[in-house]
């Protein structure tokens, strides 16, 4: 009986926990004596620390004022306390209720041995249940001191803190990211650009799975919210905020890996166009992007297409199941796709190989997302109209069409801009600089 209440409580705490969805038993011999502990997993199969039961950990058998006390002691991988749980205790609850509660051992939170487990020094001792702290305590100190000793000093969980480790070195990379993103940016690098885009692809899409989806967006809305451990989404997600917040669409126009395969599959296409209209004694005056009869007969009614991916946003945040849309997990995840998930990234990367970012244009409720913080970004790119004289390059090689034409002068649409700088690198007079808040 008393076995199946210990099963029932952990199978129970595993379901309820905010942050640990699932644990992995393992054990260690020492001596004679086999002591088991579990390996705790968060929502993304992390491991973020682990546990022991006290009554496998303690030197003796540590009894209270009513009998046993049987304790889950949850640890970080350098063997400091981060919760206790209780299992079994039969304590009088006149006098010792508070011993179990979470202002008592929370005390113990953080520690590790070399703390002195002190009752009246370092620890806090109830009045009227001193049996009772005296034995929990004693029990907490004993297990603190084995875990260290056996598992944590003998490097026995340091396989699994590695894993943890590598998610900081990803937080540190991913934040170079952005730094360099935001330089290149700001000194207008056409080079560092691509450099960036292309480790984006490799490290965001084929080791991250495909960047930021609207997926995690959604999740974020519904409070459905990644594990606190998982630090590299939570950092990604604060990244994407701040770089908005600054600049606006940073992250599609540098970072997104979906948007930089369908922008260099499309250039590629255009490098082979461009070789084959040479050949054919065309002379070629400047990089158009499109400009082709049926691109300007869609520019006509692109006011209208632009909200296609914001009304998809509202789609998928009302219908889950359409984030199958989203081509960035078929692409970067094609291994575990379906085949009409194969079939529908075909269809998508055709279309954008024959239209600049169109997916990113017209579909994707990130980039919408993405784009309401633009309305509110401190620094923008601004072109100076007073000298303009509306040759017009700046909007033929815009990559999202994000340049139109107000009043007989060029503007640009913030929502819309992805920031790739093109419209700087073209402009001959180099009307179009950086500006804040105008």
């Amino acid at each position: 009986m008393k076995n199946l209440i210990i099963i029932l409580f952990l199978f129970s705490s595993v379901i309820k926990a905010e942050e640990f969805e699932e644990f992995k038993s393992s054990s260690v011999v020492v001596g004679n004596k086999v002591l088991p502990y579990y390996i705790v997993y968060d929502k993304e199969k992390i491991p973020v620390g682990f546990f022991v039961e006290s009554k496998d950990w303690t030197d003796k058998d540590i009894k209270g004022y009513g009998g046993n006390i049987d304790l889950q002691i949850y640890f970080s991988f350098d063997g400091k306390i981060k919760d206790i749980k209780v299992i079994e205790q039969y304590e009088t609850e006149l006098y010792a209720k508070d011993v179990f509660s979470k202002k008592f051992l929370s005390q113990y939170y953080g520690k590790n041995n070399k703390a002195k487990f002190i009752l009246g020094e370092d620890i806090k001792a109830i009045t009227g249940a001193t049996i009772s702290c005296s034995a929990v305590n004693e029990i907490i100190y004993q297990c603190v001191k084995n875990v260290n000793l056996y598992l944590v000093k003998k490097d026995v969980v340091k396989k699994y803190s590695l894993v943890s480790k590598f998610e900081k070195i990803k937080v540190g990379i991913l934040t170079l990211l952005f730094i360099l993103s935001i330089l290149g940016f700001i000194q207008n690098s056409k080079p560092l650009r691509y450099i960036i885009m292309s480790v984006a692809i490799l490290f965001l899409g084929i080791i991250y799975k495909g960047g930021l989806s609207f997926g995690h967006i959604k999740n974020f809305i519904y409070l459905n919210l990644p594990s606190s451990s998982n630090i590299f989404i939570w950092s990604f997600i604060l990244l994407i905020i701040i770089s908005s917040l600054l600049f606006g669409r940073l992250y599609c126009g540098w970072l997104c890996p979906f948007g930089a395969v369908i922008e260099f599959l499309f250039n590629i296409k255009k490098f082979f166009e461009i070789k084959y209209k040479k050949s054919l004694g065309k002379k070629i005056e400047i990089e158009l992007v499109e400009d082709n009869v049926f691109i300007k007969f869609l520019r006509k009614y692109e006011y209208l297409y632009r909200y296609i991916k914001y009304i998809f946003a509202v789609l998928i945040l009302l219908y889950p199941k359409l984030i199958f849309f989203e081509p960035f997990q078929h692409m970067f995840l094609i291994n575990k796709t379906s085949l009409k998930g194969i079939i529908y990234l075909i269809i998508i990367l055709i279309f954008c190989i024959l239209f600049m970012r169109l997916w990113c244009r017209y579909f994707c409720p990130l980039g919408g997302f993405l784009s309401l913080f633009s309305k509110i970004s401190l620094f923008r790119l601004k072109i100076c109209t007073e000298k303009c004289f509306n040759c017009e390059i700046c909007k033929t090689i815009c990559l999202t069409n994000a340049i139109v034409e107000k009043n007989n002068k060029p503007r640009i649409l913030y929502t819309e801009c992805i920031l790739c700088n093109k419209c700087r690198q073209f402009c001959g007079p180099k009307n179009i600089n950086i500006s804040f808040l105008k």
